[in-house]
């Protein structure tokens, strides 16, 4: 998921270009030229579609933007930037092809499949094929349901907001706090309802066509809880990984990932 910080600084606009006091007052037609296209500002018009940003130069239109999974970092709620739904299915998209999730989700479904090959997934190639698919399916689940659906519906901005000015005790408890205490899309504070109601949906959805799972109210309660009271740590690793990237293996923070999946796995088992 995109980490924005709390400061956000504005573009400037391009210098007016000079302009030619001589005219020909019955010029030819010339020959049709094709226009360039200036490219949209970070503030973010949405996905797809073209939308001027008033900066264009004289014979220039606005570019249509192409669907990426590199969501553009712009100003937090409240200084000019709020999430469109489109936006916000845009990050959860990003968040399911990442490729360091895509790694962890393979290298859980490896760890899985050779500690126990008597599970419903199967031994080896076949059953590590099933239980990465398995484990992709929820992910996805819960990045449409936490990210997009639940966010868009309560008018929630899905990110989690970094604050790399603030004392290491105030960010800690930013950690802990944003797990059910996020930001509205007008930039004030709300429940986190992608989490308090999404993971709920997510898993009992999950429930269905994970093999060995148990169902039931309390089964899902369980493991909402337990997907819930994790999620400090990786917003941990979101508000603490930029300060210290010098020092810290990214192999690190891969296993603190795949440990995260795996207690989420045995948990609701």
């Amino acid at each position: 998921m995109d980490v924005p910080e709390l400061t956000g600084a504005a573009d400037l606009p391009d210098a007016p270009l000079a302009q030619n006091s001589t005219a020909k007052t019955d010029p030819q037609p010339a020959a049709a030229t094709p226009k360039k296209c200036a490219p949209p500002s970070k503030g973010g018009q949405g996905l797809g579609g073209a939308a001027s940003t008033g900066k264009e130069k004289p014979g220039e239109v606005p570019c249509k933007q192409k669907f990426d999974f590199a969501y553009p970092l712009g100003k937090p709620p409240g200084q000019g930037q709020r999430l469109s739904s489109m936006d916000k299915l845009r990050i959860a998209a990003s968040d399911v092809a990442d490729p360091f999730n895509l790694l962890t989700i393979g290298a859980t479904a490896a760890i899985s499949v050779g500690s126990d090959p008597h599970t419903g997934y199967g031994p080896g190639m076949k059953g590590w094929v099933k239980n990465s698919a398995t484990l992709l399916t929820e992910d996805m689940t819960g990045s449409f349901l936490c990210t997009f659906l639940v966010p868009s519906i309560a008018k929630q901005d899905p990110r989690y907001y970094r604050m790399p000015n603030a004392s290491i005790p105030r960010r800690i408890g930013n950690v802990l706090i944003q797990p059910v205490w996020a930001r509205s899309d007008n930039g004030g504070h709300m429940p986190n309802y992608g989490m308090l109601i999404g993971v709920p949906m997510a898993v009992a959805l999950a429930d269905i066509y994970v093999p060995g799972r148990k169902q039931g109210v309390w089964p899902v309660v369980q493991t909402s809880a337990i997907a819930i009271a994790s999620a400090p740590i990786d917003n941990i690793i979101n508000e603490f990984l930029p300060d210290v990237a010098k020092r810290v293996s990214i192999h690190i923070v891969l296993i603190q990932r795949i440990v995260n999946h795996l207690t989420l796995t045995e948990g609701s088992s």
